[in-house]
Formats: structure tokens, C-alpha cells, sequence
């Protein structure tokens, strides 16, 4: 049985689509499964043994319509009996419409039924003590083939390498104190906590732990964290080791030798999770936490619904989602950041 899955981005969905392919292999170990997905995030699939191949999907596609034909008119050549489109995007959905299959899955839109041959519709509303609702939805996509009794797997996971393992492991070898990696600063503006709420988050915990820092962010988001620097105490400095992942590949080695994540909800933190860290997410107004998160005492979410009654919608404008952004203090979660860090000493 041939399988193709499709999620090109972002990061966080391509992290969690590879459950797809994992409870394929549980279900059918002869099975061989391609994956197509953005270049940017491949290393998040990288070693992955439930995956066969992964079919690049190029980010200049989008605007080269030449380049995009051709990947098309390839994927015409090729022959699946199932394709899963869980990334639901113009792109995908043509991708599908190429690509000869006897069934083809994908999320239910009004067009939908012109793709695919089976559509799902996702599941909106979380109940109680449930799973977040991006892993149940890529469940439901597997139903119409695995069905519905099944013990499915629901918990994404990244396979690091025994070299990548020993090399990450020698930069914390002299370090005796535990390591909290901070996601400074989200993929947007509109995804980045205030930095001066964040520096004093920061400021909160070097005082009162005894933890050393690592800051995350990108190469291009430089001048952003040196604007926090600039905020933070002499003592919150101190406690920030020389380490910066250079890439995601180098980042998800070095987060897999720390002992927590805090910081802006994103790829960052559901990588983390992937690797059993810990977590403390800041989500940005814009995103509805039961989409992302399993609450519990190793996996904790603040949002600015929680403190503000007023907060009704997630659909807001920029300027909307800067203004519950400043409204959501740091004293707001501080008790809640303090009962997370007390279970990390």
C-alpha cells in the first residue's frame, strides 16, 4: 500500500501531521508512506522512520506558476492508493487533483467534494479533559482507513540521531545547574509577547531560580532580542549561556538537552513537547489554545482569556491582537509560572 501525506507548513503542523504516518505504519508496517512538506521544514522530519520519502514542496512555487506545473504534471506520474491532504491549501488541493489515487482524504470544504473522494469535517469544539484539537482532527482524517477501533497514537515525536545526540550532550557537559530554553521571540510581531513583559519574566525567574537561560530566536529577529537584552538586569544576563541554535535542526538537538520551554507559544514549544520537555506556552490572542495545548503540570498555556472576560473572539485585526497583547501582564500568570518552574528544582 502507497500512502502520500501532504502538509507543507508551518512547522507546529508538520510536527503534528507525522502522527498520520506513524499510526499508518502501526496499522499496515508494509506500507510505504511519502510526505510532501516545505523545505524550510524538513528537519522536523528528518530521521523519521515512518517516513519513506519526503517530496520537497518549494516555497517559490506560490509565485512560479512554471515551476508549479512541472511539480504537478510529476506528481501526475505517480501512483498512490491513499492520499491524506491535511494541509487543506490552494497548493495541496491541486497537488491531490494531480495526483492519481483510489481515495483521496482531506478536510471538508464547499469544494471539497470535487478533490476528494472522502471529506472530513473538523471538529471545532473541545470537550473536557480531551486531546487538543490539531492531533484529534488528524485523527479523524485516518478514520475513513484505520476506522474507528484502534489504539491510536496521539503524541508526535522527533528522532534524534545517536552522533547529533553525543555532540549536543558535550556543549552542557560542565553545566551542573538546570537549563530552561526561552522562545523569545514568535514567527510574527503578532506572535511575540511584549518584550518588556517578557524581560520581566526573565528578571523573575534568574532571581528567584537558580536556572540557566538559553534564548531562541532567529537570525533575521537578531536586532529584536538584543532589544530585550537591553531590558533585562545584570543577573538575568549572567544567567544566559553562549549557546544560540544556529538552524531548527541545531535548535531541536540543543532543546533536547534542556530541562524546560518557556516562552511565545509555536514551532518552538511543540518541538519541545515532541521531546518530552516541559512546557509554558504565552499564546498570542489570535490563537485558541485548545487547538495547541493538554493542559497539565508539564504542560501549561496562558492566554489573555483567562484574566480578561472582556476577550470574546480569536478573528481580530493587528492592531486588535497588539492591544490584548499589552493587556496580557506578566503579573497576570506570575503564580502559575511560579508553581511550573517550583516542579523543574
Amino acid at each position: 500500500m502507497k500512502v502520500l501525506v501532504i502538509q507543507q507548513k508551518m512547522i507546529g503542523d508538520v510536527l503534528i501531521s507525522s502522527i498520520l504516518c506513524e499510526n499508518i505504519k502501526k496499522w499496515n508496517s508494509s506500507s510505504r508512506i511519502d510526505f510532501i512538506a516545505n523545505r524550510k521544514t524538513l528537519p522536523i522530519l528528518q530521521n523519521n522512520p515512518n517516513i519513506n520519502k519526503v517530496v520537497v514542496f518549494e516555497d517559490y512555487f506560490k509565485k512560479d506558476k512554471i515551476s508549479l506545473f512541472k511539480f504537478l504534471i510529476n506528481q501526475q506520474n505517480k501512483k498512490y492508493d491513499i492520499i491524506i491532504d491535511a494541509y487543506g491549501k490552494t497548493e495541496s488541493i491541486l497537488t491531490c487533483f494531480f495526483t492519481p489515487a483510489k481515495i483521496k482524504i482531506g478536510f471538508k470544504k464547499w469544494y471539497s467534494k470535487w478533490f476528494y473522494t472522502k471529506s472530513i469535517s473538523r471538529i471545532k469544539t473541545r470537550t473536557k479533559n480531551d486531546l487538543q484539537l490539531t492531533i484529534i482532527n488528524r485523527i479523524e482524517l485516518l478514520k475513513p482507513i484505520i476506522g474507528e477501533k484502534f489504539d491510536y497514537i496521539i503524541k508526535p515525536k522527533i528522532y534524534i540521531g545517536k552522533k547529533e545526540k553525543k555532540l549536543s550532550s558535550e556543549k552542557f557537559m560542565n553545566i551542573k545547574l538546570p537549563i530552561v530554553m526561552i522562545s523569545l521571540i514568535g514567527s510574527s510581531k503578532l506572535k511575540t509577547y511584549p518584550l518588556n513583559e517578557m524581560s520581566e519574566l526573565l528578571n523573575y525567574i534568574t532571581k528567584n531560580y537558580q536556572f540557566k537561560l538559553i534564548l531562541n530566536y532567529m537570525k533575521e529577529q537578531e536586532n529584536e532580542a538584543k532589544s530585550l537584552i537591553n531590558l533585562i538586569n545584570s543577573q538575568t544576563k549572567n544567567s544566559i549561556l553562549d549557546i544560540t541554535p544556529n538552524n531548527l535542526r541545531d535548535y531541536i538537538c540543543i532543546v533536547s538537552q534542556c530541562n524546560a520551554i518557556i516562552g511565545n507559544e509555536g514551532g518552538a514549544i511543540n518541538i519541545a513537547k515532541a521531546l518530552n520537555l516541559p512546557s509554558f506556552s504565552i499564546f498570542s490572542p489570535q490563537i485558541d489554545p485548545s487547538g495547541w495545548i493538554n493542559p497539565s503540570s508539564n504542560e501549561v498555556g496562558v492566554h489573555i482569556m483567562n484574566y480578561e472576560k472582556s476577550f470574546r473572539n480569536f478573528k481580530l485585526s493587528k492592531r486588535e491582537i497588539l492591544k490584548w497583547y499589552k493587556r496580557l501582564k506578566f503579573e497576570y500568570f506570575k503564580d502559575e509560572l511560579t508553581s511550573f518552574l517550583n516542579q523543574l528544582e
